[in-house]
């Protein structure tokens, strides 16, 4: 460890040791929120292929995370902290929520025992059509692909030879395929990937067979708790889309959940596979309150503080780096004490 990184490191030992975070919180802005935003949950350290490393995090930590989250915070559904905002209102002192996207079969297997345990809610946006043996996400598909295709270069139609480099080494490879058919429509792009995955001869199916929840799980999850909100039917850039087919999305993902898991589906999460393109904004937010939406959440970073849109709520997204929980409560306090 260099130097520098070390005498970091330290420092975050001795505040969050010291409570000096903690009065430092206190001495700043109460009423701002946070909002976490989890992808997949795994067993261990090992890659999985229906998720980039980036957005995976072990079990183990997760557990510990949580617990310091119980003890720093005031853990509280979405709905809390959005019906405050709506009402120009109070949030809770010290209020925190937790989120997980796009739905991964792990959030039933390993989040829920770690929530229900320690008496936390959390929401999860789904993506409706991958559920119950539906397509897998095409992100996934494309990750899958690109990690199992032999030789050194993968052909899809449309998208410049991709270099794969060696196997264990193609996370760039990933990242080239996924940038460039996010702007697709959903039906072209699955086609797209189908057909390389056929000439590659990486069976996508197989590959990711129950990987997503099942409608079932999903209402255990309802039950138990946890909001259910919606994420499109098939993980569309709805800012990038035709407005009819965002409007169409937006709606059947609704009310697929209604009729799934019973009641209205109002929290939505914008899709924003790659990380590279425009993926939300004014038109998007218009369509969300005209099906009825009461919130939309983002991946950028930053706190809940009163007078916030409701269709632009930031998330802070926990990726492996901050698995650690010194790392957690660093990053946590950075954001409720930024200006």
């Amino acid at each position: 460890m260099n130097p520098s990184r070390a005498g970091a490191w330290a420092m975050k030992r001795v505040l969050y040791h010291s409570g000096l975070l903690g009065l430092a919180r206190l001495a700043r802005q109460r009423g701002r929120g946070l909002v976490l935003r989890y992808h997949a949950l795994t067993d261990d350290t090992r890659e999985v292929d229906y998720a980039t490393p980036d957005i995976c995090l072990p079990v183990a930590a997760f557990r510990l995370q949580m617990a310091f989250v119980k003890r720093a915070y005031s853990v509280v559904p979405l709905e809390v902290i959005v019906g405050a905002l709506s009402a120009g209102g109070v949030l809770p002192p010290r209020a925190l929520a937790i989120t997980f996207d796009d739905g991964y079969a792990d959030n039933h297997r390993l989040g829920l025992p770690v929530l229900r345990q320690l008496g936390l809610p959390a929401t999860v946006y789904v993506s409706t059509g991958c559920l119950d043996g539906g397509p897998p996400l095409w992100m996934s598909a494309v990750r899958t692909l690109v990690l199992h295709a032999p030789g050194p270069t993968l052909a899809i139609a449309g998208v410049p030879p991709i270099t794969l480099g060696p196997k264990g080494q193609r996370a760039a490879a990933v990242r080239t395929a996924t940038r460039a058919l996010v702007p697709l429509e959903p039906d072209e792009r699955a086609v797209r990937v189908a057909d390389a995955a056929r000439t590659a001869g990486v069976d996508l199916d197989r590959a990711l067979g129950g990987c997503m929840l099942t409608w079932a799980q999903v209402r255990e999850l309802a039950g138990a708790g946890w909001t259910i909100g919606a994420h499109t039917v098939t993980h569309l850039n709805v800012a990038l889309a035709d407005p009819g087919m965002a409007e169409a999305e937006l709606g059947a993902s609704r009310d697929a959940i209604a009729a799934h898991v019973g009641g209205a589906a109002i929290h939505f999460a914008y899709p924003n596979a790659g990380g590279q393109h425009r993926y939300f904004g004014s038109e998007v937010t218009a369509i969300l309150r005209r099906l009825g939406y009461h919130s939309a959440t983002t991946s950028r970073p930053g706190s809940i503080r009163p007078g916030l849109d409701p269709f632009a709520l930031p998330r802070i997204g926990v990726s492996p780096r901050l698995a650690p929980v010194i790392e957690l409560a660093a990053a946590l306090e950075r954001q409720r004490l930024a200006a």
